[in-house]
């Protein structure tokens, strides 16, 4: 296992070449030019060193940090670990599932930006949204951007999909070089669950160095969970609807299986008809979905107007038109962005059982 201790340069480094360019005077530059130099060089150096000082008082309170960063998942490397000795001052977060952690964590004013990707937060509100610079048009992902694009933000933190750290994005080599933290959640582990998404919470709150509202972000997640449990009662769990969470694809279903999204499912009373893949989210084929005849077909919504295309393909589909599910009009939907884990996971689950469950609500 890799392991590096998080810094940021910037500061030093440009203090450096104030310092080089003050100390850089021509051989015939007057007396008085170079008393005013001389001068103006020792302020800076005091300057340097007061808010060094102040600097080093602040970092003395920070409590170290160490994550791991699983980048075994994909293949793109062994697994590497982080020590955090200050708080990063630049997110950049992929899409907003990622930005929505650091809005509910009230943390706006520690990002640089975000992008909204394709697979949008449709419930959640946060003012912080039109606060916080979005760096892509909504609908392209942080992939998008050139690194040199990325680098113009300041950037010392990146949180996102494993797949934004792959040689062909930000590699783990290119955000080593650059002073740039990299955060890969645990929630999106192919074998999550919400204990998962409390672990980000828990560890954002360290870094970040907010635990006391992470740990109540954790509890009204957890409070919400059991009112559900309580509505729903033990029939609902151990006699689950089936579901088949459709994603996206037409010639073949991109849907959800294990992980995040299906814990999701069960906690709503459901459970996944592709649950026996071991994966987060899987391709299986049309024959398959046809096969297992779902009781409940969920949409995950994306861009917020995607949801009547899906249902209408799904309708008209050669393969799914005669499903149940389709023929008894039990097509619901849910935020995509919660589906994956993120800030409003737990009411994405009482928003599924409630259409799973009608009549218990």
């Amino acid at each position: 296992m890799k392991k590096r201790t998080v810094s940021v340069l910037l500061t030093t480094c440009l203090a450096a070449g104030m310092l080089a360019g003050c100390g850089s005077t021509s051989a015939d530059t007057t007396a008085t030019t170079d008393k005013t130099t001389e001068e103006t060089t020792n302020e800076t150096e005091s300057t340097d060193a007061s808010e060094a000082s102040e600097t080093a008082d602040a970092d003395s309170d920070y409590e170290p940090v160490t994550i791991t960063l699983n980048l075994e998942r994909s293949g793109l490397g062994e697994n590497v670990e982080y020590t955090f000795t200050k708080k990063p001052s630049e997110v950049v977060a992929s899409g907003d599932q990622m930005a929505d952690f650091f809005f509910d964590l009230g943390l706006e004013d520690q990002m640089a930006g975000y992008t909204k990707g394709s697979c949008w937060s449709t419930v959640s509100q946060y003012p912080a949204r039109d606060k916080v610079p979005q760096l892509l048009e909504p609908g392209k992902g942080l992939s998008n951007m050139s690194k040199e694009e990325l680098l113009s933000t300041g950037c010392d933190f990146l949180i996102g999909w494993d797949s934004v750290f792959s040689d062909k994005n930000f590699s783990k080599e290119f955000c080593d070089q650059n002073g740039i933290a990299t955060y890969f959640p645990y929630v999106c582990s192919d074998k999550a669950t919400f204990e998962d998404l409390y672990k980000d919470y828990e560890t954002l709150g360290a870094i970040f160095q907010v635990q006391d509202v992470a740990a109540e972000k954790v509890q009204t997640m957890k409070d919400t969970l059991q009112k559900v449990k309580d509505t729903l009662g033990d029939e609902a769990y151990e006699n689950p609807v089936t579901v088949f969470a459709y994603d996206s694809g037409e010639d073949a279903p991109f849907t959800a299986c294990q992980g995040m999204p299906g814990d999701i499912i069960k906690l709503a009373g459901g459970i996944s008809i592709f649950d026996d893949i071991e994966a987060g989210w899987a391709t299986p084929s049309w024959e398959e979905v046809v096969e297992r005849d779902p009781d409940v077909i969920l949409i995950l919504e994306y861009t917020g107007g995607d949801v009547a295309d899906k249902k209408e393909f799904l309708e008209t589909n050669e393969f799914t038109k005669n499903l149940r599910a389709v023929k008894e009009g039990k097509i619901f939907s849910v935020c995509c962005s919660d589906m994956q884990g993120s800030a409003g996971s737990a009411v994405a689950v009482k928003a599924i059982a409630e259409q799973l469950y009608p009549d218990k609500f």
